[in-house]
């Protein structure tokens, strides 16, 4: 397993390293690198604002719907028949 690793890992450094295209596939990497870290960012941007709408919906205290104990209706919707 070790050989493996090592031959791997020296056939890695000869294709990045390549005289005539390794500047280009080194480049290639890195832009790949810095796609997929803004897509990373965004979907975490995205997490946190639907954890934070979540917690809003559900209450800091605690007061949301749970299952078999639904949330009571607020005094503005006691007209509805809530």
């Amino acid at each position: 397993m070790k050989t493996l690793v090592t031959f791997s890992l020296g056939a890695l450094a000869m294709y990045l390293l390549d005289p005539q295209q390794g500047s280009k596939r080194r480049a290639l990497v890195r832009d790949q690198l810095a796609h997929a870290s803004r897509r990373m960012r965004s979907r975490v941007a995205g997490a946190e604002r639907e954890l934070s709408y979540r917690e809003y919906a559900m209450g800091t205290q605690g007061l949301g719907a749970q299952p078999g104990n639904p949330a009571p209706a607020p005094q503005s919707a006691q007209h509805l028949g809530r």
